[in-house]
């Protein structure tokens, strides 16, 4: 009976340890959240790649150069992104615009809202990323620009981030 007894208040000792963990470390997430909400919108880690595979995992270009007909892809990820807080729920709602231009800033193209991360969720999310892959066919090698707009629309906050990057024969 003594072993059961002793088994039993380890048992309660070890998931309320694991209990104590997590709340404390939701305690640091709503602090984070706090901190972000007062913060300005920007980016970070605005990079061009040759490969992406998940947050904080990509292959940046050792120049930022594309071949004609080949693709170029863009990791970037927002930071200071407003959360809302509702009945012990959390909602992030964001979306990207995208650019190319020219050199000499004409656009070539234009796609409003060509990303979006909209979610309600029971814990916050801190770690968000956005990626773009931009085909630039048979433009002439040159100088370009791509421009990221991103909006965070519960807090109607905009940020603007560009990269030069050449196409090359």
């Amino acid at each position: 009976m003594k072993k059961i007894v002793f088994l039993t208040v380890i048992a309660l000792l070890v998931v309320c340890g694991k209990s104590v963990k997590a709340d404390e470390i939701l305690e640091l997430k709503n602090r984070i959240v706090e901190v972000q909400n007062r913060s300005d919108l920007g980016f970070r880690n605005f990079v061009p790649c040759s490969q992406i595979l998940t947050y904080a995992s990509y292959v940046t270009l050792d120049k930022p150069e594309v071949k004609q007909g080949g693709e170029i892809l863009f990791y970037f990820e927002p930071n200071n992104y407003y959360t809302h807080r509702k009945g012990g729920r959390y909602e992030v709602w964001l979306s990207e615009d995208m650019f190319v231009l020219t050199g000499d800033g004409e656009v070539l193209l234009e796609q409003k809202e060509v990303a979006t991360h909209h979610y309600f969720t029971e814990t916050p999310i801190i770690d968000l990323y956005f990626t773009n892959s931009i085909s630039v066919g048979q433009l002439p090698p040159g100088k370009y620009v791509f421009r990221a707009v991103l909006n965070d629309k519960l807090k109607g906050r905009t940020k603007t981030k560009e990269f030069s990057f050449y196409v090359v024969k």
